[in-house]
């Protein structure tokens, strides 16, 4: 916000650092945030924080690299991930699909939401593709 409207010209490194130093001060918050939970909990806000773990260090090599197009599209894939399974956790921790409660000491509980976790990194990642080939054929066959 400061870059483009109190500058007299855009930033961009300035945008991609605040971008970083945000994502910084997330990471360690979830990672506070995991003390005192167990199983499922556990076990979603691992994963959540592994994929923040992969966004942190994806955001810090734009700041190096910030005109390479695959880093542009690994920190979108990013982003998507981390955003559907915050919301899925918010989702099956307070109200599980199922209706019935989450057993922590259930194996099945446990292998369930590492299974969900995929099913979201293959979404996400079968939409970023199907974005991409739209796109491409777009541009070149129909424009």
């Amino acid at each position: 916000m400061v870059s483009q409207n109190l500058l007299p010209q855009r930033c961009v490194a300035l945008e991609q650092g605040a971008q970083a130093v945000g994502i910084l001060l997330v990471l360690p918050l979830m990672v506070s945030h995991m003390q005192d939970t167990e199983g499922v909990e556990l076990q979603f806000h691992i994963l959540f924080t592994q994929a923040m773990f992969l966004l942190t260090v994806v955001v810090i090599a734009e700041l190096w690299a910030p005109n390479v197009m695959l880093v542009w599209m690994m920190k979108a894939f990013l982003y998507m991930v981390t955003g559907s399974w915050l919301a899925q956790i918010g989702f099956s921790l307070f109200k599980p699909i199922s209706g019935y409660k989450w057993m922590d000491n259930d194996k099945n509980d446990l292998a369930f939401t590492a299974t969900f976790f995929c099913w979201h990194v293959i979404f996400n990642a079968s939409l970023m593709i199907w974005i991409y080939g739209f796109s491409f054929v777009w541009y070149c066959y129909i424009h």
